[in-house]
Formats: structure tokens, sequence, C-alpha cells
């Protein structure tokens, strides 16, 4: 049986083999998940099911990471989310409907075309519109939304990865994506301030300021770009079999504080042992892995 590889993991290998190593061979999590992304994946759950109160449910969560959103803090956070959902169905409310799509292809050698015996590549897009073309969304929060940002978004290696699976599945050409992104509060709430009264306050930013908030931009991609994608995903899946087998993952320093601060950081320092840690039982908790920082 093969196993799956998400984009997320080629990522986090890309940046460094040792992290992919300890969280995706050693099965190695911190036992609190940070905060942002839940709030990431909670904002997903209520555009792809039309529904704050979807959203709500995805933030509060079953699993015991919940813990670290009781309190004051928490109630913060289902009104923050509550009304970047509300405020992005109204803003994208006549948008041709899209479906979310999940999808599991084998990865196959460039020079052969052979699939590997080992892996197949897995992962779940946002969105997909299928008209006259099949056109891909995908949905991103960020705290500060830059023209910086908004080109980063052009070279996003998930665009290519997403839209050579979708080729692979509609048997077609598929060289656009649509990305939506919706900016976190820019309004904290006030010290005499009830939370009820921040919470109608936040809430009317979000439908009086849409454009202070909500951006689009379409990002398109070659068949070349898309073969390139192809070979270095490729390229990685070797790379991760012969860490697999025994060869050394390789430990990049620069990736450590690049991005914030590193979960494995002090792991790799000897400042604390596994036992910070809890161990998976399968190597993907779930099929999807809602990645909000950008992926190139």
């Amino acid at each position: 049986m093969r196993e799956a590889i998400t984009q997320s993991e080629l990522v986090t290998f890309s940046r460094c083999e040792e992290r992919h190593n300890l969280r995706y061979n050693r099965l190695l999590v911190p036992f609190k998940e940070h905060p942002a992304l839940r709030m990431g994946s909670a904002f997903h759950a209520g555009l792809e099911h039309q529904s704050v109160e979807a959203a709500l449910d995805a933030l509060r969560g079953p699993d015991p990471m919940w813990s670290i959103f009781e309190g004051p803090s928490a109630v913060v956070r289902e009104a923050t989310v509550a009304a970047m959902v509300g405020g992005a169905l109204r803003r994208w409310a006549d948008w041709p409907d899209m479906h979310e799509v999940g999808f599991s292809l084998p990865l196959r050698n460039p020079k052969t075309g052979r699939a590997s015996r080992r892996h197949t590549f897995q992962g779940v897009i946002d969105g997909v519109w299928t008209g006259s073309e099949v056109v891909l969304g995908e949905w991103k929060t960020a705290a500060q939304v830059s023209n910086e940002y908004l080109q980063r978004l052009e070279i996003d290696f998930q665009v290519s990865a997403y839209m050579w699976a979708a080729s692979q599945l509609f048997k077609k050409p598929v060289r656009r994506m649509v990305y939506r992104v919706a900016k976190k509060p820019t309004i904290r709430q006030r010290k005499t301030e009830e939370l009820e009264e921040y919470t109608e306050r936040l809430t009317n930013d979000y439908i009086e300021r849409p454009e202070h908030y909500f951006f689009e931009t379409i990002v398109e991609r070659t068949d070349e770009q898309l073969n390139d994608w192809a070979a270095q995903a490729w390229a990685t899946h070797q790379r991760i079999l012969q860490i697999r087998n025994g060869g050394t993952a390789i430990r990049s320093t620069q990736s450590c504080l690049n991005r914030g601060r590193c979960p494995y950081f002090d792991l790799c320092v000897g400042a604390v042992t596994k036992d910070a840690f809890r161990v998976l039982e399968q190597r993907h908790t779930e099929l999807k892995e809602n990645n909000n920082e950008l992926t190139s």
C-alpha cells in the first residue's frame, strides 16, 4: 500500500530535512497547536460550508488541543472567526459556485513515466470551478496583505502542485488559480469595551470595509512550470526515501527562526527531549492540511 505525501510535507522537507524527519518519520508533534493554524482551518470550514456555525465548530474542535483556546482569548478568537467568515461570505457572494475536491495521484518518474511504488501525492483543493475551463480556488488568511505578499503568491509552490493534480484529475489543462485572502482584524478590543460590543464593532468593520480586509488575485502557470514542479516533487520524494532507508537528514539552521520559531528548535538544541512532544499514530492525521503560510 502506498503512503500519502502532501504538498505541506514536500514544503517542510525543502525547508529542513530534519524537521521533516521529526514530523513525518518520527511522528513527533507539539502538544499544543498554534492558534493561527486552528483559526485558518476554521476559516476554510466556514467558506466550504458557507456557514459561520461550521467555522466555529471547526475552531472549537473535538481534540485535546482545544485546551489552548479556553478562557477569554478563546471567546475573542470566536468573535474574530465569525466576523471574518461572515464578511467573506458577503464579499464573495456573487462568485460562481466552487466545490472542494480531494485527490490521490501517483507520483511519476519524469524520465520513465513510471509511478512510485511507495508514495501517492494527496491533498484537497479548496475550490474547483468546472465551466468552460477548470479554474482552481484557494483561501488564505494573513495578518498583513501587502503588495509583496500578493507577489509571493505568484511563486507559491502550492499553485503548481494543485494545478498539476487538477490537470491529471480532469484530463485537461488547468492553468489558473484564484486566491482569496482574508486579512485578520486591524482593530482590537478596548479595555472598557464589553465582548458583545467589540463583536458588533468588529463584525461591522468587516462589512463596512471589505476592500480593507478581502483581496483577490489570479495566478497562472505554463506547462513548463508544471513539469518543473513534477520533476522537483519526484526528486524530493527520492531523497525522502533515501533518508527513510538510513540516510542522514540535514538540519537547515537558516530555517530555525525563519517565519517564526521552528516547533522543534528546543529539541534540536537539546533543551528538551522527545517527551515534550506527542507521537501520532499515523503520518497524516487528516487529509487536508490547511497551510496558511506561503509555501514558496
